[in-house]
């Protein structure tokens, strides 16, 4: 459009300004329709209506800021051709991917739609709409007085008062703000806003597509602000006067009772036989037939790994909506399976719901339920946008989901806004959490988005009262004398990662240097820290008291010094731990290896502990310098 209006290809300053506040709005509108989401394309009018909205809102917006920043030197043609052009050319690319994308296979949680009630008719309420064209005047002609110190219009305000009209009513059916179908104050309000920001984007567009700018722009806007103050008011005191103090009346008659409650009797005849039969009937082929139809390969994941055969009706329970879910029944069933529909994302206190799912298992009884974990979340969101535009757009949606929710000061925004649905949660936490609420997952599969696994009932519940959740964490290590201490870290790794030290031994490899093989607990920002030992800084507090020497054997967590050879075990006790371990003066490989090393070090602390040091210490450095020696 620069080349067919201005005949070149360069733009100039101003409209290279322009180009930049375009590709703002492009992304903020984009955002707010979502219309790069695929789940949205479940039809090609749905497509179609999507960016057609997509391309008005960035019309609109294009033309508010035009009027209010008074940026009256743009051409309008090359403006509303190049929104006509992009949309155009928009419409045919989401055409062709449209039509080359599968259809997405829909989890069935059971839902009958089918039997969802139609909303209630609503009433056009006629007070309302006369009440709210008074206003609308009265604003209107209060605030020309103010601005011109007369009531008397000129031609050009009868005009745009004409206007205002208009789009008032316009805007007042689309929102259906005059209806009686809310809830509450909130939502009416809402509807409200919407139809005002509606009227002060359309009035701009107007003044800018026909070059009105002798209007008074902060008369227009102060009239928008004051028209949302003025409504909220009077849709206040209409819901105080008038829906507080609807009722239905009082319903005396047997008559009436049927009409209205429409209730009517029912069989209270039990067959036993038939209640005993459907009790004991195996789970798995309602479980294949009915909630695991769409999904046979959810489904042949759980018969694979459970013995389903076995599992009858009565000890098996589904769970499709968890905020509903709380056993507090002085005796609560116990279950040997239980499904869980909603993905782990969604809940709010996941801890809280795990231990609930505890609560009312058998010893051995399994859990089932599934998550999108921060690496197939990552993976599905650059597929979705183009390369460049991701990485932006998942920098700041990292931050919002991942770093909010970890932070004292943030957050509480973060789970007033999202009451915790949506969450962003890694694997590691994820398996983190079961373990610490006496869990043991013995299977887990990465199914589409989602990650489904099952756990089994098989601990008591961890009585560590306060799980590490922020960037510092503290590790209890087996020092001198066998006595515990406590060891400081900056975060390498995903919260509750600590609870997977036994399921990552017996699902993982040791590599050589002796750290777990293709651990996934480990962050990308703590690979990062750990090659530099940055994470390692606040155990420094741990020399300072005499607990660690700068040189010594790694400080082992319990479980791990258990795998150490009994007269190793021996001998790590009579020797102080280090920050710096002989490891990095011998670089063994294998785990063996680890424990030779580790006994010639302890053999010569003890019968020279000063020399010993000096001389593990410079081996150390030079490798760690000039061979590249690297934690894992």
């Amino acid at each position: 459009m620069n080349y067919l209006k201005q005949d070149t290809l360069a733009l100039s300053p101003l409209y290279v300004r322009l180009l930049l506040a375009f590709y703002c709005i492009w992304l903020v509108v984009s955002l707010f329709t979502k219309r790069f989401h695929i789940d949205a394309y479940n039809s090609y009018r749905t497509v179609i209506i999507l960016h057609t909205k997509a391309v008005i809102y960035m019309v609109y917006c294009l033309a508010v800021m035009i009027v209010v920043m008074d940026l009256q030197g743009f051409s309008r043609l090359q403006i509303s051709g190049t929104c006509g052009l992009f949309y155009v050319g928009e419409i045919l690319i989401v055409s062709i991917y449209y039509a080359s994308i599968d259809k997405l296979l829909i989890f069935n949680t059971g839902r009958d739609k089918g039997n969802i009630e139609s909303e209630p008719q609503s009433k056009f309420l006629y007070t309302l709409v006369v009440s709210d064209f008074l206003l609308v005047t009265a604003l209107f002609f209060a605030l020309h007085y103010l601005y011109r110190g007369t009531f008397v219009l000129s031609i050009e305000y009868e005009k745009l008062l004409v206007i205002i009209y208009g789009l008032w009513f316009v805007s007042a059916m689309m929102a259906r703000k005059f209806h009686s179908h809310y809830r509450n104050y909130y939502y009416a309000i809402a509807q409200c806003m919407k139809a005002i920001v509606f009227m002060a984007a359309t009035i701009a567009v107007i003044i800018c597509a026909f070059r009105l700018y002798y209007y008074s722009r902060s008369e227009l806007f102060v009239f928008f602000a004051a028209l949302i103050l003025s409504e909220s008011v009077l849709y206040f005191i209409y819901f105080a006067a008038f829906r507080n103090g609807e009722s239905n009346g009082d319903i005396e008659s047997s008559d009436e009772i049927r009409t209205i409650a429409r209730q009517e009797e029912l069989d209270h005849t039990l067959d036993i036989e038939e209640l005993h039969r459907r009790l004991t009937e195996q789970i798995r082929t309602k479980l294949q037939k009915i909630f695991f139809a769409d999904s046979p390969e959810v489904f042949n994941f759980l018969d694979s790994t459970l013995d389903l055969l076995s599992i009858i009706r009565a000890e098996t329970a589904l769970i499709e909506r968890t905020e509903a879910f709380q056993q507090k029944t002085l005796d609560p069933p116990r279950l040997r399976l239980l499904i869980n529909l909603e993905h782990v994302n969604n809940l709010r206190w996941v801890n809280r719901f795990f231990l609930e799912v505890y609560k009312i298992l058998i010893p051995n009884g399994y859990f089932v339920s599934s998550v999108n974990t921060i690496s197939l979340y990552r993976k599905r969101f650059f597929q979705k946008y183009p390369p460049y535009f991701a990485q932006i757009f998942y920098f700041f949606n990292f931050i919002f989901r991942r770093v909010f929710p970890k932070l004292s000061v943030t957050k509480k925004i973060y789970f007033s806004i999202t009451k915790g649905k949506n969450r962003a949660i890694s694997k590691a936490e994820t398996l983190g959490r079961l373990y610490f609420c006496g869990f043991k997952v013995i299977a887990e599969k990465e199914i589409g988005d989602y990650l489904y696994f099952v756990a089994q009932k098989d601990k008591t519940i961890s009585i560590d009262e306060n799980p590490s959740y922020g960037p510092f964490v503290k590790f209890q290590r087996v020092g001198q004398f066998g006595h515990i201490i406590d060891t400081y870290k900056f975060r390498t790794m995903h919260p509750y990662s600590e609870y997977l030290q036994e399921y990552i031994y017996e699902n993982n490899q040791l590599q050589p240097g002796g750290k777990f093989f293709n651990d996934f607990r480990v962050t990308t920002i703590g690979r990062f820290m750990r090659q530099l030992w940055l994470d390692e800084i606040p155990m420094l507090y741990n020399w300072f008291k005499g607990e660690l020497n700068l040189v010594g054997v790694r400080p082992l967590s319990i479980q791990y010094f258990n795998l150490y050879p009994p007269d190793l075990q021996k001998k790590r006790m009579s020797v102080p731990p280090g920050l710096i371990p002989p490891f990095y003066a011998d670089l063994p490989e294998t785990f063996d290896e680890i424990c030779d090393s580790e006994r010639k070090y302890i053999n010569a602390y003890l019968k020279h502990p000063l020399r010993t040091k000096w001389v593990y210490f410079w081996k150390a450095m030079m490798n760690i310098f000039f061979k590249g020696a690297r934690s894992n």
